[in-house]
């Protein structure tokens, strides 16, 4: 059975993620890090991409590109095959790096877009690897400050930033919002986060058992079943766990109806 045709976005602009296969921090080291970061900018000038912003995490990367939806697969692709390469001669293993196919939420407003640029810089400072995301090397924020220090942003970027901020600084308190808004967008972005893991895992579980997802999430046992390795993969409660069973439920209903 063919896997899901992922969502083309309205606007052309994605928030990439691809993690390490079982949270293996696949970046772990300031080389793997810079290794990636090279492959990123090799690659950028081989396809149709439009950087807006990236962090290189120790498990996991962020991008924020605006492309077509084919070359952007076929980017992802060469990245993620050329990291892998690298990975497995390093430390002299064989097999998957990457936990499988890496996740694309479609950008589809200007809010929405900004709350996502700010989420991706902020993600060092929430796993307390720095104070100020300017600091962290492996991250945009820096691009964004510095105009000295442009490596992987396109020019567009920085044009846009200009039509939403007077100047750095204030771009630079944005990330420093203390009214609430940050963390409702870390809380939204960490569910959609989740869920769209929770559908790859739903559907895998249609495909071993060749049993629909809705049954999957109706019947006890498979849906204990679903709901052990959502909360031993996010390490959450399982009342967070069925707020997620419960999205994805939602959503099938719809596209039913």
């Amino acid at each position: 059975m063919p896997r899901r045709p992922r969502q083309e976005s309205g606007t052309g602009f994605y928030h990439i993620v691809s993690r390490g296969l079982d949270k293996e921090p696949v970046f772990q080291t300031k080389e793997e890090k810079d290794r990636m970061w090279k492959i990123i900018r090799e690659n950028l000038k081989k396809y149709r991409i439009k950087m807006y912003a990236y962090c290189i995490m120790s498990n996991h990367l962020h991008l924020l590109v605006k492309a077509d939806l084919k070359e952007l697969s076929l980017f992802m692709a060469k990245i993620l095959a050329a990291y892998a390469h690298y990975y497995n001669h390093k430390h002299d293993r064989t097999g998957y790096v990457f936990q499988g196919r890496f996740r694309s939420q479609c950008i589809e407003s200007e809010a929405y877009f900004w709350n996502c640029l700010r989420y991706i810089h902020l993600n060092p400072v929430k796993a307390n690897l720095c104070k100020n995301p300017v600091n962290y090397l492996h991250s945009s924020m820096a691009e964004y400050i510095d105009v000295k220090s442009r490596k992987l942003l396109d020019s567009e970027s920085y044009r846009l930033l200009k039509s939403r901020f007077y100047d750095r600084k204030e771009f630079e308190k944005f990330h420093r919002s203390s009214n609430g808004d940050f963390f409702i967008d870390i809380l939204e972005e960490e569910f959609l986060e989740r869920k769209a893991i929770a559908k790859e895992i739903l559907e895998r579980m249609h495909m071993e058992m060749e049993v629909s997802e809705k049954e999957i999430l109706d019947y006890i046992k498979t849906r204990d079943l679903f709901e052990k390795e959502l909360k031993e993969m996010f390490g959450i409660s399982k009342k967070k766990v069925q707020k997620i069973r419960e999205a994805i439920k939602m959503e099938l209903g719809r596209k039913k109806d």
